[in-house]
């Protein structure tokens, strides 16, 4: 069975621009993927982007991992999502980063 690893988090129309090409949340997301498959029982990353709601965008990184101990592992290094946004704090409200951990259904 694998278990995900979801962040999600809001930005507002005019921090559009951070997430072109070289920009400080670009650059955290492209390092999450870059680096989160070298961690043992990693599956796949993936990030979203809404395009339906006008006023914000709301941003999805999911994380997948083989078994409940890989989870926890990663939960607790450097490398959790959510500690390594915390980089990006300026410009993302933290208040509103919701994780939550699913697993998935045979």
């Amino acid at each position: 069975m694998a278990y995900v690893y979801h962040i999600d988090f809001d930005i507002r129309p005019g921090q559009m621009s951070e997430l072109a090409i070289g920009t400080s949340l670009e650059r955290i997301l492209g390092y999450l993927r870059a680096l989160l498959p070298s961690q043992p029982g990693h599956i796949t990353t993936r990030v979203l982007r809404s395009v339906d709601i006008p006023d914000r965008t709301h941003l999805i990184v999911q994380s997948m991992w083989e078994t409940w101990g890989d989870l926890q592992r990663h939960r607790q290094s450097s490398l959790a999502e959510d500690k390594v946004l915390t980089e990006f704090q300026p410009h993302v409200a933290l208040a509103d980063l919701t994780v939550h951990v699913y697993e998935e259904l045979d």
